[in-house]
């Protein structure tokens, strides 16, 4: 029999058996579309190439500054030229910052909205090597202060704002309030830094600036030919010691070699695909050993079914070898009835994965924040996600196909030809590779079961902890008041305090005030040393970094943040620039006062000649960067016009306001944006959410993983309860005579279903045994997704085991209740 007559033979006899074809294609495609859709989220997120050019000479570029405890600090304006002047490594290194900024087509053709933006150094486009798709990209001369008012945009942004206009280039954009000259329109794959960017500006660092400021600028490098990323790493720290040459001070007091001397800055670089994905790789190869745990449990289970399919044909088979047909052509026939359920099954779950990756775009595209994946954007299924799952498709075909053909024929012909199929050899046999697969289907369920209840536990935990703030019945609404439009300290806290009167006067409001930064978000996170008055170490040593956040008198009330010493602030009309608030915490820190009575009245400064700052309240301290992280020192300045000095830039163009409502928090979105149109009608609001939703943002990553790992663990669980239920059925099948006998030499039927229960509970158990030993070997991968629990949690595992022996034992019973019924003499005859 040729191959094309086998499959054709094969494809009608699955025809002949509908509900053995539909479970098994039904089982293969939620493993392989699983396996696919985690295949392609994979691809896109660490395996595929990013759309620069030469993109693996591309490097994220560091610094850890082990005496402040900072990990992964960005670049300053001096290390920038340094590296850039002296590194011979290198062919270029760039720099920008990310934000967003308030857009109006110039002429007020069409209303403001908020933009996603990057400030970017003129050399970092031409160092991606993507070319504009129209224009050209930043020159030198326009990236230095009060250069000329030049902008770039995206290709999007072009067609929906402009109508994709060809003579873009020329035209005049309102950016923050002030007009920019569009130079340049980047293609649709630029996404840089990321998918929702769709501005870019001339970041303008001074190189001839005294003092270089903070590590506040992203780095990427792109190293020469040849070059490793060690190999650079040893250059960029041979040649940091020149930085002193570049700038004579970080800031006014402290010199740029105290700042080497004492925070010990050393560089490191990360190719830039790493980079980009982050913490999340972890996560990811989590999910994906999860997907292909679930691919081999459906594997088990179709095969177990192949095994009790072909015991039934035991006769069939035999009756075609005594008439001539060959070893290979029986196992041929097996092999292309699998090859016909994998390819079924690869074309349903490859449509089951573009559903689950289209669904899981869309939600980020909607800001639903789905974990917080890195390229959302760019995940699709492509060749490389169609490859994948054929190949997949393939394997499951061959192990599918492979365990059947072995098993048969183990017995001679006449056996096989005089046998009816029940109670043989043969059929033992099966049932005993049955059950092995039932046993590897149980342990794998386990591990899943296991790793899935502890991200749950960690999640209780998460939910457990006191945040120091009260997230309920608030919302939060950002919004910029541009440079342009207010140029000064004063202006731009006057339109503040009428905005918080006029939110203030609405019904239903209870409390309003103004932070830029809120808990748990990213936006705004500033952090400074700050030198306490009486700490004799601060004239040796950099102190310890501080949260600093700007706040207005209302909004400890809005959070729900209390006031434990001390008060707070005054209006702004009436507000010192010269006071702040602390955390408990950094109260702790600076004066070594817990209860914060004695650190009212005590002073700080941000610099050693900086003017000194008087503590007027504590409050309580806040999980201000992640609910697993400890709480923050945390120093809050009040919103308040100042004089030009090193505190002025305490007052921010970029806020948001906090609302706390009577009710449902969302019932007066509406009536608050009303307030601020009347103040002023070209202020767009953006980023409009209550704080629980900050606060589940939190955790979108965890409650990502959580839902696929709990998924794949129902759906591991429901193929070992069908494996055992279909092994238990199977052996009730074969041992039917038996039973018949042992009820008519008067056994219980009761001893009869405890017989077979047993079984089924002795094969769960080797199962959850081996689990056990393999979660114990891959529980340490879950180790940094934990929060207040052990992997090696004895709670979660013995929860886990019971679920399974619970399953296990309905699994089994029902088939034993059915053998326990069995009538002895229509048995009896029938044999």
């Amino acid at each position: 029999m040729n191959v094309f007559q086998s499959v054709r033979y094969a494809v009608r006899s699955l025809r002949r058996t509908p509900a053995f074809s539909a479970t098994a294609t039904l089982t293969l495609t939620i493993g392989i579309g699983a396996s696919a859709a985690i295949f392609a989220i994979l691809n896109g997120v660490l395996l595929r190439e990013l759309p620069y050019g030469n993109p693996e000479r591309l490097a994220a570029a560091w610094h850890d500054l082990p005496p402040l405890s900072m990990t992964h600090a960005q670049q300053t304006s001096a290390t920038y030229f340094t590296y850039s002047r002296y590194a011979h490594t290198i062919e270029a290194i760039g720099v920008y910052e990310a934000g967003a900024l308030n857009l109006a087509e110039a002429g007020g053709a069409a209303a403001p909205r908020r933009v996603a933006a990057a400030w970017v150094s003129a050399s970092l486009i031409p160092l991606l090597q993507v070319p504009p798709r129209l224009g050209r990209s930043f020159t030198e001369a326009e990236d230095l202060p009060k250069g000329p008012d030049v902008a770039m945009i995206g290709e999007a942004l072009w067609r929906n704002q402009f109508g994709g206009d060809p003579r873009i280039i020329g035209r005049t954009v309102e950016l923050n309030g002030r007009t920019r000259e569009i130079i340049g329109v980047m293609p649709r794959g630029f996404r840089f830094p990321d998918a929702a960017t769709q501005v870019w500006l001339p970041l303008a660092l001074d190189p001839a600036a005294t003092n270089s400021g903070g590590f506040d600028y992203v780095g990427i490098a792109r190293l020469k030919p040849g070059v490793s990323i060690e190999t650079a790493e040893r250059d960029f720290a041979a040649v940091l010691p020149r930085i002193v040459d570049v700038s004579a001070e970080v800031a006014p007091g402290i010199s740029m070699q105290m700042m080497l001397d004492q925070a010990k800055p050393r560089p490191f670089l990360i190719p830039l695909r790493e980079d980009v994905a982050g913490s999340f790789a972890r996560t990811l190869w989590i999910v994906a050993a999860a997907a292909g745990l679930v691919l081999l449990v459906a594997c088990f289970n179709v095969a177990n079914l192949i095994l009790v399919r072909a015991d039934g044909r035991q006769r069939e088979i035999a009756v075609r070898e005594a008439l001539g047909a060959g070893r290979g052509s029986v196992v041929m026939h097996f092999l292309s009835e699998s090859a016909a359920l994998a390819l079924l099954a690869s074309a349903a779950g490859l449509a089951l994965a573009w559903v689950a990756l289209r669904a899981l775009v869309a939600s980020g595209a909607g800001g639903a924040n789905p974990g917080s994946i890195p390229r959302l954007a760019e995940l699709r299924i492509d060749a490389a996600a169609v490859g994948f799952t054929l190949a997949i498709g393939a394997l499951v075909a061959v192990v599918c196909g492979v365990i059947p053909a072995l098993r048969l024929g183990r017995g001679s012909l006449e056996s096989a030809l005089r046998q009816d199929g029940r109670g043989g050899t043969a059929g033992r046999t099966q049932h005993r590779v049955g059950g092995a697969l039932v046993v590897g289907q149980i342990a794998l369920a386990l591990v899943v079961l296991a790793a899935s209840g502890l991200l749950l536990r960690t999640y209780s935990r998460l939910n457990a902890v006191t945040l120091g703030f009260g997230p309920r019945n608030v919302v939060t609404l950002w919004l910029s008041a541009p440079r342009a439009r207010y140029p000064t300290s004063a202006a731009i806290t006057r339109f503040h305090a009428q905005l918080t009167e006029g939110v203030a006067a609405l019904p239903g409001v209870r409390s309003v005030g103004l932070t830029s930064r809120l808990p748990l978000e990213q936006e705004g996170m500033n952090a400074n040393p700050y030198y306490a008055e009486g700490d004799a170490s601060s004239a040796s040593k950099i102190p310890p970094l501080q949260i600093f956040t700007t706040v207005d008198d209302g909004y400890f009330r809005a959070m729900g943040i209390p006031l434990i010493a001390g008060r707070g602030f005054e209006p702004m009309s009436r507000q010192r620039a010269d006071e702040a608030i602390i955390s408990r915490r950094t109260a702790q820190q600076f004066y070594r006062d817990s209860t914060g009575k004695e650190a009212v009245g005590k002073r700080f400064r941000e610099l050693p000649g900086a003017p000194w700052v008087t503590v007027v309240g504590v409050v309580g301290d806040v999980h201000d960067t992640s609910l697993s992280a400890p709480v923050s020192q945390t120093v809050y300045f009040p919103e308040v016009a100042k004089a030009d000095s090193a505190l002025d830039n305490k007052v921010n163009q970029t806020m948001a306001l906090v609302v706390r409502s009577a009710g449902d928090p969302a019932a007066i979105v509406g009536a608050v944006q009303h307030v601020v149109r009347e103040l002023d009608p070209t202020l767009p609001t953006f980023n409009v959410r209550p704080m629980a939703a900050v606060l589940r943002g939190s955790m979108a990553r965890l409650s990502l993983t959580i839902v696929i790992l709990g998924a794949a663990a129902v759906v591991t669980l429901l193929l070992g309860a069908v494996g055992l239920y279909g092994i238990m059925a199977y052996l009730v099948t074969l041992r039917t005579r038996e039973v018949g006998v042992r009820v008519a030499l008067g056994a219980e039927p009761r001893a009869v279903a405890a017989m077979f229960t047993r079984q089924g509970l002795m094969l769960t158990a080797f199962g959850v045994g081996g689990g056990l030993a393999l979660f114990i070997l891959v529980a340490r991968f879950l180790r940094g997704l934990l929060f207040g629990v052990a992997p090696s949690d004895p709670v979660t595992l013995a929860g886990a085991a019971l679920i399974l022996l619970l399953i296990a034992t309905l699994a089994s019973w029902i088939p034993a209740r059915r053998a326990s019924r069995v009538d002895p003499a229509r048995t009896l005859r029938s044999e």
